[in-house]
């Protein structure tokens, strides 16, 4: 087994995760029933993250996810929905399982009476001579999910003998409803409805069709089929499990103990070129905003985290940034019917990523999450001429002299573009485009058309007159334009931006829609915005370097940490340098690195990083003692494996043999490790004379 399997792995445990992964907790009696109970209403995508939790009390905290989204009055204390809902549970326990071994509410039943809740109507036939026992239940549709404005459902016991099934008129037919005779026509389809008529003429016409005053001619009814299909696909209409889609990966930053609120938001996330360097900038804009009052002022605490993932799902870069914002009233009352938005950038490595945002209110308890691929053009780095993603802002203004330096988003050649998460724009506004291209020989020209989003019909097509080159990258051209919509019908729009070579022929072209309102509301949201320092700075080559990292180019990563350095020593680039230094198998100059940085804070990532250096040199007896203090501290899997590791090498399995025991008790699924303790046993033997 080679060393270095165990050396990567802490090594990406010091910046990527701290914590060590262990075998899931087994699924509670109360969780297990709960997840029985509300299997009829649960979205796929529901049961399949509740499944994938590790522990008791990450399932418990996502059953109040699944309650609050369904709640319709969020902000009283009882949640109507689940009161009525366990209720509907009790009554179908206690009603439809007596005739089967199931409880009630798991039968057909039950399952449809958990999905509706009470029919309008419930009509028992169970004591008729010439029908098996049925029940009747009459509802009245939902129909924005799928379902008719009325329909009817029969429910029958088969030959009178064990629990009801769900009847459908075109596959059992009339005649499975009906006793069956020796001798008679109620042996036929027509024979059956006629002896159900002389019973009760609502349940021989829903016999034909669930649809009330449908006529079946004699035949099936495939409506019926199709309403018991929309039935079991409500669930997936009617209930919003947005907040599942991204549970599993910021279920550590959302707190058990209240954070139970999922709020939806508006967001844009484009990538623009600056100083050469792909950056992305970002809009989120949640759909509600909630204060506090604090003395004379208005307050709320907010904490938004941003993680980067690979195509195969990879961490890249992650950070936490706590936002408190506090206004006084008159700040307030200015701007309560604006939207609120955070806007911020970062610099990206290339690739294809994925960006994954958590928004949390910790004052007001709720949070807002999204998730959105990202793309940063492979044809800035590969020097082709490309476009970026077209960005419609409603106005701009002058950035003051002394922050023209300085990165901030949306903001390009000197001027702020002020941008709606939404695209929305009013007639008595403006419309504007702003767009990047680059690496373009002779300038092209640019032509902005407007056309129907619902039709794709053209209504328009104007040109992008101003076109600047980036003031810190010529290769780089700035192009924008904007247009009055006084005349323009409220309606759903797309915005085409085209390059075009001299002769007209089109070369590239990007698209982003936008909506005219027919109405004047704000539109321009408030916007809270940080000021960042240039290009290249130490926060960017941080992050740049960071992601690099995590990505395994740490040749790329050495040179972002090594920049840093050049203008400043700190304590945290200088250990970042050292692990790109371990990544590219230069112990040597990383320990002189990692010791420095741990002789002057006695770091613990530092420590690793010194472990991981000596293991790499082969000098394991200086390695342990760190490992051991490290082990003492804390317990994390991959430092486990790695002293084991080193111990083996010193020839000492018996010391190697319960860290590798302890490491596998947390961890069941490691094959190499496995491998490792039948070494380490095979060593014990051969010592002990076995």
């Amino acid at each position: 087994m080679a060393l270095k399997r165990f050396a990567l792995a802490v090594l990406l445990a010091v910046l990527a995760a701290p914590s060590s992964p262990a075998a899931p907790e087994k699924l509670s009696s109360a969780l297990a029933l709960w997840l029985e109970d509300v299997s009829p209403i649960i979205t796929k995508t529901e049961r399949d993250v509740f499944l994938r939790l590790q522990t008791n009390a990450e399932r418990t905290t996502f059953v109040r996810f699944f309650w609050k989204s369904r709640d319709p009055a969020p902000d009283t204390a009882v949640n109507e929905f689940q009161k009525e809902y366990e209720e509907r549970v009790r009554f179908a326990d206690q009603a439809f399982g007596r005739d089967s071994p199931k409880r009630g509410s798991r039968t057909e039943r039950g399952q449809i009476y958990l999905v509706l809740g009470p029919p309008l109507e419930r009509k028992l036939f169970t004591t008729e001579a010439d029908v098996w026992p049925l029940e009747l239940w009459f509802y009245k549709g939902e129909e924005e999910y799928g379902l008719p404005a009325f329909f009817y459902l029969i429910f029958f016991q088969p030959q009178g003998i064990g629990e009801f099934r769900l009847y459908s008129p075109g596959v059992d037919g009339p005649e499975r409803l009906v006793v069956t005779r020796v001798y008679g026509e109620s042996e036929t389809r027509a024979g059956a409805i006629r002896t159900m008529r002389n019973i009760n003429t609502e349940m021989a016409a829903a016999a034909q069709s669930y649809i009330p005053g449908e006529a079946s001619y004699g035949l099936g009814s495939p409506s019926s089929d199709l309403i018991v299909a929309s039935i079991r696909r409500v669930p997936e209409k009617k209930y919003s499990d947005a907040y599942a889609r991204t549970y599993l990966r910021y279920k550590d930053y959302i707190e058990t103990d209240y954070t139970d609120t999922f709020l939806s938001s508006s967001f844009q996330v484009k990538v623009f070129r600056q100083a050469g360097q792909p950056f992305v900038h970002w809009t989120i804009e949640p759909d509600k905003m909630n204060f506090a009052a604090q003395g004379d002022a208005v307050s709320a605490a907010f904490e938004l985290v941003l993680r980067l993932e690979d195509a195969g799902g990879r961490l890249l870069f992650e950070k936490v940034e706590e936002i408190p914002l506090k206004l006084t009233p008159d700040q307030y009352r200015a701007h309560e019917r604006q939207r609120f938005a955070f806007q911020d950038l970062l610099a990206v490595v290339p690739g294809e990523h994925k960006a994954l945002f958590l928004l949390k209110n910790k004052t007001a308890r709720d949070f807002s999450s999204f998730e959105t691929p990202l793309v940063p053009p492979a044809s800035i780095a590969a020097g082709r001429p490309g476009l970026s993603a077209p960005l419609l802002y409603q106005a701009r203004e002058a950035v003051p002299e002394a922050e023209r330096r300085n990165l901030k988003a949306f903001v390009f050649g000197g001027r702020q573009y002020l941008v709606g998460a939404r695209n929305e724009f009013t007639t008595s506004g403006t419309l504007g485009v702003f767009i990047q291209a680059w690496n373009f020989g002779a300038a092209p020209s640019f032509v902005r058309d407007r056309g129907s989003a619902e039709t794709g019909d053209s209504t328009g097509r104007f040109p992008l007159a101003e076109i600047a080159p980036e003031p810190a990258d010529p290769t780089t051209l700035l192009i924008s334009g904007s247009l009055s919509l006084k005349d323009v019908k409220p309606g759903y729009y797309r915005a085409e931006i085209t390059a075009r070579a001299a002769d007209g022929t089109p070369l590239l072209s990007e698209k982003e829609n936008f909506v005219v309102l027919d109405r004047a509301v704000p539109v321009l949201p408030w916007v809270y915005a940080r000021l960042h320092g240039p290009f290249p700075g130490p926060e960017h080559l941080r992050a740049l370097g960071s992601q690099y990292f995590l990505a395994g180019n740490y040749a790329k990563a050495r040179d972002a940490f090594e920049a840093i350095l050049r203008t400043r020593d700190d304590a945290e680039g200088r250990l970042l340098l050292a692990k790109s230094l371990f990544g590219l198998g230069l112990f040597k100059e990383s320990l002189a690195h990692a010791v420095a940085v741990h002789e002057r804070t006695g770091d613990r990532e530092a420590a690793k990083v010194i472990a991981l250096d000596h293991a790499g040199l082969k000098d394991w007896d200086s390695a342990l003692p760190y490992l051991e203090k490290l082990m003492a501290g804390a317990t994390e899997i991959p430092v486990l494996n790695l002293a084991a590791e080193c111990y083996l090498a010193v020839g000492r399995p018996d010391k190697a043999l319960p860290l590798i025991e302890k490491s596998l008790s947390l961890l069941p699924d490691q094959p190499a490790v496995r491998a490792l303790q039948e070494q380490a046993k095979k060593r014990l033997d051969r010592r002990s004379g076995g």
